[in-house]
């Protein structure tokens, strides 16, 4: 009561203060219809913006229309369609942008377009893409595209389709490889032709690309081969009908495979022996031996002759043996199954160990009697005379 009477009480007090907060803060707040500070208006220059839109709309439809891609990638450039991408020619694009002129403006004829056409593609690969490429291009002009592809269809009719079509397929996986090898894509598109045509003689197959690209690219030319065979068998349109034809490729290859792994063991022989007299069988020597005694089993004396001749004249009669032993035991490392049949393969061992047994004679003879007078060496054959 002393309280109330002496004075405010404190709950008065802290009214009136919280009515005093409330006061300054709507105070320090603009009046709802005070003036607004003058202030710049920036009004959009919607012609100009409406121009740039313009502007950058022609430049896309000028990149879609000149490569027919559709799209752009993230580097701002047009990409390459898939057609052009495998024709292997170095002026494809200026091409086939002067036939898609030739097309659009002279009105040609299927006869006239195919002219135009060979003119600038001299592969049948090649031209039947830069046709696929031009009735894409017409296509999305929304031109007619008949006589684009009556000019396909001549070309397939007098081609070989199988030919075509194994050139269009690898087309990528030559270029590829011809980056690896450093060689011309054009030539390992022709080599993977060349093989769908083989008669399925593995050895003479791997010595004919080992003639053509030499000892050190062998393994790499098999490589692409295979790489190349895969990429047509899963095409949309393979070269070969199934199973049927590209089983024996399949089969010719495998055979080539177990060439490659086997002409390591039988060059390594050669290479880690020490046969004195600096007696050098190189791996380019030493791979020539075992294809042509595989290829010649019953004449392996000629073939000793030919590849070892110089080497056997350069030693004693305790090297030619052991070069001989060489020879034998390399041979006989090789699987059956790159041997024609079992008999080559028995003959041609049969007819080494022979000679082997005469320079085992000779090199015993020659440490028993160094005497003029002594009995000379008996020669039974062309090759023993050579190696003994």
């Amino acid at each position: 009561m002393s309280t109330l009477i002496s004075g405010v009480s404190p709950v008065s007090r802290a009214l009136a203060r919280d009515a005093r907060e409330q006061e300054a803060r709507f105070n320090a707040q603009p009046a709802l219809d005070a003036e607004p500070a003058p202030t710049e208006v920036q009004v959009p220059d919607v012609q100009a913006q409406i121009a740039e839109v313009e502007s950058e709309a022609a430049n896309v439809l000028t990149q879609f229309g000149r490569l027919g891609s559709g799209y752009v990638n993230g580097n701002g450039r047009a990409r390459r369609s898939e057609d052009i991408k495998r024709i292997l020619d170095a002026d494809a694009e200026d091409k086939v942008d002067e036939l898609f002129n030739v097309a659009k403006y002279d009105a040609a004829s299927a006869k006239i377009l195919l002219r135009e056409a060979r003119q600038r593609f001299r592969d049948d690969s090649d031209l039947i893409l830069a046709l696929r490429e031009l009735r894409r291009r017409r296509k999305l002009d929304g031109e007619p595209v008949d006589v684009v592809e009556s000019a396909m269809e001549e070309v397939m009719r007098e081609g070989d389709a199988r030919q075509i079509k194994a050139g269009i397929n690898v087309a990528l996986k030559a270029k590829v490889y011809g980056r690896k090898l450093r060689l011309n894509a054009v030539r390992l598109r022709q080599l993977y032709r060349q093989f769908l045509e083989s008669d399925g003689a593995h050895v003479a197959i791997y010595e004919d690309w080992i003639m053509q690209f030499g000892t050190s690219r062998r393994k790499r030319v098999v490589e692409y081969i295979g790489a190349a065979l895969v990429c047509d068998m899963h095409s949309l349109d393979p070269s070969c009908g199934g199973a049927v034809e590209f089983g024996p490729l399949l089969g010719t290859l495998n055979c080539v495979r177990m060439l490659t792994s086997a002409d390591e063991l039988f060059i390594a022989h050669f290479l880690g022996a020490s046969l004195g007299n600096n007696c050098l069988v190189t791996e380019e020597r030493a791979l020539a031996l075992m294809l042509g005694g595989l290829q010649s089993p019953f004449e392996i004396d000629g073939v000793l002759l030919e590849h070892l001749g110089a080497n056997f004249a350069s030693l004693g009669p305790e090297g030619s043996a052991q070069l001989m032993q060489l020879v034998l035991r390399s041979f006989a490392g090789i699987p059956i199954a790159l041997y024609g049949d079992a008999d080559e393969r028995q003959e041609m061992l049969s007819a080494l160990r022979a000679a082997l047994g005469l320079c085992y004679t000779h090199e015993r003879r020659s440490t028993l009697s160094a005497t003029p007078g002594s009995e000379p060496c008996v020669h039974r054959s062309r090759l023993s005379d050579s190696t003994c």
